[in-house]
Order: structure tokens, then C-alpha cells, then sequence
């Protein structure tokens, strides 16, 4: 892999890496990332236009509010980032037809916007996902493994066949979202029973 110094509009990159890059409040502009590696980046805030990210892995990187316009991503992989407050329902998704295009490991997705995306087979693990919402999402066979999802919204959402072991703080409604075949931890799982106002016992 080739090491890139910088980002230019309109450019296309392939199996290069892009380190320790300072785009704060930046804009990227029809720029195609192909076999792509971005590590320690800085990219807070910056708004991506009608770009394409292809088999590419962020590590690393601050990129809360990033603005993510008419853009693509393809088997991208996040891990250990920031990205809090984006709008994912900004992206261009008319070219998905099966599963998640994106997948995160041990990142911060507070505050982001996901309603009513198909987001089929989503790989989440180890993250924070505080104040999120998920709302009216597909997200059948999603692997949610050992995430918090605090104060975060699932309203009428499609759960099925989803993992939530380990997974602490989600607040999920049976009665308006579909969870066949989801599995759960004890003793998050009770509070499913939430909706029910019923009152548990524990063993002493």
C-alpha cells in the first residue's frame, strides 16, 4: 500500500493509505477510495459529496459530524472510531440491495441518525451508541454484540434473528417491533418487560 499525502477533489485512490490527515471542516467532492486505509485521521466535520468508499477500513479516526451527502460505501469497516452525530440516511442508498454496507468495532455512534434504513446483517460490536436513533430500521440478523445502545431508539423496527447478547441498555417495545429468533442476555433481557408494567422477582 502506498502512503497519500493528501485528498483532492475529483481524484481516485486505490490500496492507498491515508495517515494522520487533517481535513477538519473540510469538503471531499466526487472522489472515488477503492482497497483504502485510513488511520489517525481527522476529519471532523467534514462534508463528503457524492464520493464512493469501496472494501476501505477507517481505524482510529475522529469523524463526528461528518456530513455524508449522495455518498457510497461499500464493505467499509469502522474500528475504534468517532463518529457521532451523522446522519447516515444522507448517503446514497439506492445501490443496496441485501445487507449493511458498513460495519463498526469498539466506535462511538452516539447520536446518530439511522431511521428507516434497510440495514440487514449489521455487524455492531463493542460500541457506544448513546441517543441513537434506529427507528423503523430493518435490521434482521444484525450482530449488536456487546453494544450500548443507551436511551436509544428502536421504535418499530425489524429485530429479527438479531444478537443483543451482552448488549446492555437497549429499551425494546415486543409489541411494536419484531424480535423472532433475537437473542438476549440475562438479566437485560427483562427489560423487554417493560412495555407490560410488570414487576420481577429476584432470587435472593
Amino acid at each position: 500500500m502506498e502512503l497519500a499525502g493528501s485528498i483532492e477533489n475529483g481524484a481516485r485512490y486505490v490500496d492507498k493509505v491515508f495517515s494522520e490527515i487533517e481535513l477538519t471542516e473540510g469538503s471531499v467532492q466526487g472522489c472515488e477510495f477503492e482497497e483504502c486505509k485510513f488511520v489517525n485521521c481527522n476529519l471532523s466535520g467534514c462534508s463528503f459529496i457524492e464520493s464512493k468508499f469501496t472494501d476501505c477500513d477507517f481505524k482510529f479516526c475522529n469523524l463526528n459530524l461528518i456530513k455524508l451527502n449522495r455518498t457510497k460505501f461499500f464493505e467499509t469497516h469502522f474500528s475504534e472510531c468517532k463518529i457521532t452525530g451523522v446522519n447516515w440516511t444522507l448517503l446514497d442508498w439506492k445501490s443496496y440491495v441485501l445487507n449493511a454496507p458498513i460495519s463498526f468495532e469498539t466506535c462511538d455512534l452516539s447520536l446518530c441518525i439511522f431511521n428507516s434504513l434497510d440495514l440487514r446483517e449489521m455487524f455492531m460490536h463493542s460500541c457506544k451508541v448513546h441517543d441513537a436513533d434506529f427507528s423503523e430500521c430493518d435490521l434482521t440478523g444484525s450482530d449488536f454484540y456487546k453494544t450500548d445502545f443507551k436511551e436509544s431508539d428502536f421504535s418499530r423496527s425489524k429485530l429479527n434473528r438479531c444478537n443483543f447478547s451482552e448488549s446492555i441498555n437497549y429499551r425494546i417495545d415486543p409489541i411494536e417491533c419484531s424480535v423472532e429468533g433475537a437473542r438476549f442476555s440475562s438479566p437485560e433481557v427483562l427489560t423487554l418487560l417493560h412495555p407490560f408494567n410488570i414487576k420481577v422477582d429476584h432470587d435472593e
